[in-house]
């Protein structure tokens, strides 16, 4: 392997409490002097003190490093230079194997962080990033995290290597995501969630079953199909014909004692300020999905609708209905819709009704949900109750999220 030499190339490190005017006095610095060449910078503040590190080409003979040791000192920083290490010859490959990592949860001990790493040190997974989530407290992480060289990340390699993080996450009491750093983690534009145990707490239809003397049928057979043990399209018909005859006033009344998902307010309120347009796409009824897109202010709604003769439930639906298939093909018309690329979509669901959209959405996100939905999953949230803390797993930082 070749190497490039760089005699004059050292790398200056700048560290110490923060305030306006360090990084415009080191520009300036070596500036004035026109042998010298700025190759790269970069810096970070954490709670107030700055960390600043620049590459620059600085003949021997020049007085910069004088001058920028007089200038740190002036400004009370401390100031290092080291020389730059040969660098490889090579041209730097056209794509980049990277990963985004979030981590959410109680982190202040450490015990999870540490562990975390050495799972990605054991791999020769390369630490380039940290970036804490949080504001106050030590509860999310994300890591930029760059493979070794030659190792695959193809569909099969990244399921495989998300399976192994989640179960590590699961025994830390921590959540965890995995993405590709890649050009559309941060354009994303599109949300679609499902609306029971999602949006709202509970099952909607098992309410309606109490009203109707049938819960714990409808219970049961909603149970199975949120597993993925029976079809859909079959559940939701055994569980309508359950319904035959309740009044369908009742069943409105329903509607006023929902219990919305801690966060999901927030959530939409927070997507919308950001430009992202979002709605619901649900196995349950428009009746009461039509409902919530009023009440939020959402973008648009899709579900069952029930049939009603004579003011009672027949037992029967009408139109098509919203299972698996037609919630990741609703996905993809308010994709086309809104002009968006399927990669800027995000789905979040909660049962096996919901994995063909998470799997066509760019980012799948699992709430709180049944392991076969987990499975197929980019990411999975199972140590937090609230819905806006998915804002974390889509890159958003505090800061981010008070400036919305």
């Amino acid at each position: 392997m070749t190497t490039t030499q760089h005699p004059d190339r050292v790398v200056l490190h700048i560290a110490g409490n923060d305030r306006p005017g360090v990084t415009a006095r080191v520009a300036e610095v070596i500036a004035e002097d026109e042998s010298a060449q700025l190759i790269n910078i970069g810096q970070s503040v954490l709670h107030g003190y700055l960390m600043l590190s620049a590459i620059v080409d600085i003949p021997r003979d020049s007085n910069v490093l004088r001058k920028l040791l007089f200038a740190a000192t002036d400004m009370g920083l401390r100031f290092e230079v080291a020389p730059l290490p040969n660098e490889s010859g090579h041209e730097a490959p056209s794509q980049v194997n990277s990963l985004a990592v979030t981590v959410l949860g109680p982190l202040r001990n450490g015990a999870a962080t540490a562990s975390i790493a050495s799972f990605m040190a054991k791999r020769a997974m390369n630490i380039r990033e940290i970036r804490s989530l949080g504001d106050k407290e030590l509860d999310g992480l994300e890591l930029i995290v760059d493979l070794p060289a030659g190792m695959a990340l193809g569909a099969t390699e990244l399921a495989e290597l998300r399976g192994q993080l989640l179960r590590l996450s699961m025994g830390l009491g921590v959540d965890l995501a995995v993405q590709r750093d890649d050009m559309f983690r941060r354009s994303k534009r599109l949300v679609c969630m499902d609306v029971d145990s999602t949006f709202v707490k509970g099952e909607f239809i098992d309410d309606l079953a109490e009203l109707a003397g049938c819960k714990e049928q409808v219970a049961g057979i909603t149970a199975r199909a949120m597993r993925g043990e029976i079809d859909f399209k079959q559940a939701l018909a055994e569980r309508v014909k359950l319904l035959e005859g309740l009044p369908f006033e009742r069943a409105r009344s329903l509607i006023d004692r929902f219990e919305l998902t801690p966060g999901a307010d927030r959530f939409v309120k927070i997507l919308h300020s950001f430009g992202f347009h979002v709605g619901l796409v649900s196995g349950g009824f428009s009746f009461f999905v039509d409902e919530l897109k009023a009440r939020f202010g959402l973008d648009f709604a899709f579900a069952n609708e029930l049939e009603v003769a004579d003011g009672k439930l027949t037992g029967k639906v009408r139109g098509t209905i919203v299972d698996s298939e037609r919630k990741a093909q609703i996905l993809k018309e308010m994709a086309q819709a809104y002009t968006c690329r399927l990669e800027q979509t995000v789905a979040i669901g909660d049962g096996a009704n919901d994995i063909l959209m998470l799997q066509t959405a760019g980012l799948g996100i699992a709430f709180r949900a049944k392991q076969k939905l987990q499975e197929v999953a980019d990411m999975s949230l199972n140590h937090n109750e609230r819905l806006d803390t998915l804002l974390h797993l889509m890159g958003f930082n505090s800061q981010d999220l008070r400036i919305a």
